[in-house]
């Protein structure tokens, strides 16, 4: 089970970091147009934020959905047994990689001058 959640995880991560470098023209625009590099930031954070958020809740429900039959015949009770500390460890570890998926290739691509990204092809 360690495995598949190491590869889901690596997965994910490599899907924002290429998701968030292929948006370089689009973040070299925002920047000529008057955006600072920390407003840019500041809108990918808000951005994986609520992206982390709707995640959540989604796979929470499903969750919730999802499991009761399988506990039921293995544990005899509808609701899975799941400490709520491990709940939000899982819950921060998703969210701690998926801003840094997002924020790290972020600043590598800011660091270019805005009017090289834009001409740079794609």
């Amino acid at each position: 089970m360690g495995l598949i959640i190491a590869f889901c995880a690596i997965a994910v991560v490599n899907t924002l970091a290429m998701s968030t470098s292929a948006r370089s023209r689009e973040l070299a625009l925002l920047r000529l147009v008057g955006t600072t590099r920390r407003q840019v930031l500041r809108m990918l954070r808000a951005e994986t934020a609520t992206a982390v958020v709707i995640a959540v809740a989604l796979g929470t429900g499903i969750s919730l959905v999802t499991p009761p039959a399988f506990s039921a015949g293995m544990t005899g009770s509808a609701l899975p047994s799941i400490p709520p500390l491990v709940y939000l460890g899982v819950m921060t570890v998703a969210a701690a990689l998926a801003l840094a998926a997002t924020v790290i290739p972020a600043r590598f691509v800011l660091r270019a001058r805005p009017t090289e990204a834009l001409a740079a092809r794609e």
